[in-house]
Protein backbone atom coordinates (compact mmCIF):
# COMPACT_ATOMS: atom_id res chain seq x y z
CA UNK A 1 0.00 0.00 0.00
CA UNK A 2 1.26 3.52 -1.03
CA UNK A 3 1.48 6.20 1.72
CA UNK A 4 2.23 9.76 1.91
CA UNK A 5 4.11 11.73 5.60
CA UNK A 6 3.02 14.66 6.52
CA UNK A 7 5.55 16.21 9.16
CA UNK A 8 8.02 13.75 8.30
CA UNK A 9 11.41 15.25 10.48
CA UNK A 10 14.23 13.07 9.24
CA UNK A 11 12.05 10.33 8.16
CA UNK A 12 12.04 7.71 11.56
CA UNK A 13 8.41 6.99 11.42
CA UNK A 14 8.77 6.74 7.49
CA UNK A 15 11.09 3.68 8.33
CA UNK A 16 8.59 2.31 10.36
CA UNK A 17 5.95 2.24 7.71
CA UNK A 18 8.94 0.95 4.90
CA UNK A 19 9.50 -2.02 7.53
CA UNK A 20 5.91 -3.37 7.61
CA UNK A 21 5.59 -3.12 3.86
CA UNK A 22 4.00 0.15 3.27
CA UNK A 23 5.81 2.27 0.51
CA UNK A 24 6.41 6.01 1.20
CA UNK A 25 5.48 7.57 -2.07
CA UNK A 26 5.89 11.66 -1.02
CA UNK A 27 6.64 13.13 2.36
CA UNK A 28 6.39 16.91 3.23
CA UNK A 29 9.37 18.35 6.08
CA UNK A 30 9.58 22.29 6.02
CA UNK A 31 12.53 22.36 8.36
CA UNK A 32 15.51 22.76 6.32
CA UNK A 33 18.08 20.99 8.94
CA UNK A 34 16.21 17.50 8.41
CA UNK A 35 16.30 17.31 4.35
CA UNK A 36 19.88 15.65 3.34
CA UNK A 37 19.21 13.50 6.50
CA UNK A 38 15.59 12.64 4.80
CA UNK A 39 16.75 12.12 1.47
CA UNK A 40 20.12 9.97 2.15
CA UNK A 41 17.51 7.15 4.20
CA UNK A 42 14.40 7.28 2.26
CA UNK A 43 15.68 7.92 -1.71
CA UNK A 44 13.06 6.92 -3.72
CA UNK A 45 10.54 9.10 -1.51
CA UNK A 46 9.53 12.38 -3.29
CA UNK A 47 10.47 14.86 -0.51
CA UNK A 48 8.24 18.37 -0.60
CA UNK A 49 10.32 20.88 1.30
CA UNK A 50 7.59 23.75 1.24
CA UNK A 51 5.30 25.05 3.97
CA UNK A 52 2.80 23.05 4.71
CA UNK A 53 0.19 25.78 4.60
CA UNK A 54 0.92 27.17 0.83
CA UNK A 55 0.58 23.41 -0.46
CA UNK A 56 -2.36 23.11 -3.48
CA UNK A 57 -4.13 19.80 -3.97
CA UNK A 58 -6.01 20.93 -6.66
Amino acid sequence: MNVISFFAGCGGLDLGFEKAGFRVIWANEFELSVHATYEMNHPETILCKDDITTIRLY
